[in-house]
């Protein structure tokens, strides 16, 4: 079933209460999330007309209270019955708290309410997973993705090491692609260079993943502080390197870092299988306490102290 068919029975209400867009935020599910929004509402495909809407609401702020307000608004009786929809975007980012607040409301939903969540359906508890219908990504072969990336502008090197890389998402290896992508994954590159030759890059990955942003008592002056998106996006770029290592030790050649293979082939020489897998555990540990909203300083320096 393509989109347009899946916006239709939307629209119709011949679809269940909550749907989990399961996929990486470069998709496009955020888009078709407010799209299916605007069918089921106001059956129009315009989503500026969400704005204002008194029906829809789009939730990124997973603190505690304000999502127990949000549930507790829409649970409570409208002064006119209709349809009404929550969008909830990157859900993978609630702790486990909030994902049980919301589990009551899958399990007993409010009439002609839709609910949608966009995310990563690892950071989702089982139990939210079994109450929504999962749609997934629909992924190309990387040949076409890094045609498509050639006909954009992107050198063939390039558009060839992100096609690779992309899981057969075009928006990821798109965003891939981008000059401030590219620069950021040569540093995180460096850090684990570094790593290899016996010494901790804690100083040079807490620069890398550190982000200059407007204070938030809006006097306009900027403060610095360690991103947990960056380092989220660190601990990846030392996921495939990792990956791509145990390949290579079980005498698979094709990588997916086709330009790091020196790298690669130094850390599948120095660390045992064994060794690989266990740091790619403490990687998917450590963004595990992100999503938890864990202090991203500490979780960095954390991951890299605990690595052998």
């Amino acid at each position: 079933m393509n989109h347009e068919e899946r916006l239709r029975h939307i629209e119709a209400g011949d679809c269940p209460h909550a749907i989990l867009l399961a996929g990486a935020p470069e998709s496009d599910w955020t888009h078709f999330a407010r799209r299916a929004a605007a069918r089921f509402l106001l059956h129009t495909d315009d989503v500026s007309r969400l704005e204002g809407c008194p029906f829809y609401l789009e939730v990124s702020d997973y603190a505690i209270d304000p999502m127990r307000d949000v549930l507790r608004l829409l649970n409570a009786e409208a002064f006119e019955r209709g349809r009404r929809c929550i969008v909830l975007l990157n859900a993978h980012k609630m702790t486990q708290l909030v994902q049980n607040v919301l589990l009551k409301t899958l399990e007993e939903p409010p009439a002609d309410t839709l609910l949608l969540l966009t995310g990563v359906e690892s950071g989702m508890l089982p139990t939210i997973l079994s109450r929504c219908m999962i749609l997934r990504d629909e992924t190309e072969p990387w040949e076409a993705i890094a045609k498509r990336l050639r006909e954009n502008g992107v050198d063939a090197s390039t558009a060839e090491q992100c096609a690779r890389r992309s899981d057969g998402v075009y928006g990821r290896a798109e965003q891939m692609a981008a000059n401030d992508a590219l620069t950021f994954r040569r540093g995180a590159i460096a850090c684990m260079e570094t790593y290899c030759k016996g010494t901790r890059p804690l100083p040079e990955a807490a620069a890398l993943c550190t982000r200059s942003e407007a204070d938030e008592d809006g006097d306009g002056k900027k403060r610095t502080r360690v991103s947990p998106e960056l380092v989220d996006g660190f601990f990846d770029v030392w996921l495939e390197l990792l990956s791509d290592a145990l390949k290579l030790q079980i005498g698979w050649q094709e990588l997916d870092n086709t330009d790091c293979k020196p790298l690669v082939k130094n850390l599948a020489e120095r660390f045992t299988t064994a060794q690989i897998q266990g740091m790619i555990n403490t990687l998917l540990d450590g963004k595990r306490q992100l999503t938890y909203r864990a202090t991203a300083s500490m979780t960095l320096d954390w991951v890299l102290c605990k690595l052998p």
